[in-house]
């Protein structure tokens, strides 16, 4: 009787041991698939790297993100020394408006949002200096990357005619000792990713307007007034000289940036960070199903390597669906096909056919989780909170199925 006893007790240290040392390879297992993870977040770089090539070749033969340049009035005169100075007339009252057809230019596989803009720059500069009616007055405008003019500025300036003296610079002569200058500018260019407008004046009043359903406002001030349809946005912004910048980091922009809706390699790389809690909690299903099953089945550290590559390769799929089509539908493609393969490989595999119930489950569980981490992904500014509670309750879940594990056997004390 007694050496049935310690059989038993050794036959329970046995089953301790055996838990544990599966938990532990379990664990090892992990750590050593944090190295695909690490390839798989250079794949992403790589291929990020890759489509900004793309990007600086359609800037070669396109332009740069524009910057809209304020209009400036100025003139040489004599000083008290009889020597040559030049005075500047001050910018009044300043309407710039925008308005920006976009397209998309595609390089490889990878599109490009471009634009053609036309420019309309009106208001006056205040002459303090009086009588400029012996003044030559030079006008410059500009843009940041001159090779996006389409068309010629065409200047109207106290309806005086302008002549081009160089690239941006325009001369004309003035009869009129008013003490505001009116002027109008108009113009056509051509830009990609964003647009700047830069601010100057007393009074500003921008006003930016396109067919783009994406757009992100920056800069230096958000806009009074916006509408953002499925089609097109309109922005205006008002804004008065003393609030403009006044140090040395330059002067004061506005900026409207074309959006992709959403770039897959950012996405990815943020789901990536969630890679090892999926291959955990994906361990953790399987490894609950060995300790709870009535059919005492095993499986094999081999086998939970496998379904670990395979769970990673959700995320290399994710990058090379994502290329093609939009994120949302290589998510869920990709998802499918991860779970398809995990379903196959336990039910005919691990559980020889002998429980389609877990089967079922454990794909269904990875679905929860895909969905669990897709709903993360969307909510950026809410994602701690319920990744916390998505957390809790797993664990709770967790420590409900595991509520009848005898981890010591102690059932032998009550058999003597």
């Amino acid at each position: 009787m007694e050496e049935k006893q310690q059989e038993k007790v050794f036959n329970s240290k046995n089953n301790i041991d055996s838990k544990a040392k599966k938990l532990w390879t379990i664990l090892g297992m992990s750590l050593l698939l944090l190295i695909p993870i690490g390839f798989l977040s250079l794949v992403i770089s790589d291929r990020t790297a890759y489509r900004n090539e793309a990007i600086r070749n359609v800037i070669k033969s396109w332009a740069d993100p524009q910057t809209i340049i304020t209009p400036s009035m100025s003139f040489k005169d004599k000083n008290e020394k009889n020597e040559d100075v030049v005075k500047r007339l001050e910018l009044g009252n300043y309407n710039a408006d925008v308005v920006i057809k976009t397209e998309v230019r595609k390089k490889g596989i990878f599109k490009v949002p471009v634009y053609t803009a036309e420019i309309s720059q009106k208001g006056d500069f205040i002459n303090k200096y009086g009588d400029l009616s012996k003044k030559q007055i030079t006008v410059a405008v500009g843009i940041s990357d001159k090779r996006g003019f389409v068309t010629e500025p065409i200047f109207k300036i106290n309806n005086a005619e302008s002549k081009k003296l160089q690239d941006n610079t325009y001369t004309t002569t003035l009869n009129t000792n008013a003490k505001t200058i009116p002027f109008e500018i108009t113009y056509k260019i051509k830009g990609l990713n964003e647009i700047n407008v830069m601010l100057g004046g007393v009074n500003n009043h921008i006003s930016v307007q396109g067919n783009w359903k994406n757009p992100s406002f920056e800069g230096d001030f958000l806009p009074t007034e916006r509408k953002v349809t499925n089609k097109e946005f309109s922005a205006n912004w008002s804004v008065p000289k003393i609030a403009l910048s006044t140090d040395t980091k330059g002067p004061s922009c506005i900026t409207v940036s074309l959006l992709v809706p959403v770039d897959s390699y950012s996405m990815t790389s943020r789901a990536l960070k969630y890679g090892y809690l999926l291959l955990a909690l994906t361990f953790l299903g399987y490894f609950i199903f060995e300790v709870t099953s009535k059919e005492n089945n095993k499986i094999h550290p081999i086998q939970y390597c496998l379904l670990g590559i395979a769970v990673l390769m959700f995320y290399l799929l994710l990058v090379s669906i994502s290329e093609l089509l939009t994120f949302k539908w290589a998510y869920l493609l990709s998802a499918l096909m991860v779970m398809g393969q995990i379903f196959a490989y336990t039910y005919f595999v691990i559980t020889k056919k002998n429980s389609l119930t877990f089967s079922v489950s454990i794909t269904t569980l990875l679905g929860v989780l895909y969905s669990f981490f897709y709903v993360l992904l969307m909510l950026q500014d809410i994602a701690l909170f319920a990744g916390s509670i998505g957390l809790f309750i797993i664990i709770a879940g967790t420590m409900y199925l595991t509520r009848n594990v005898n981890w010591y056997n102690e059932n032998i004390e009550g058999e003597r």
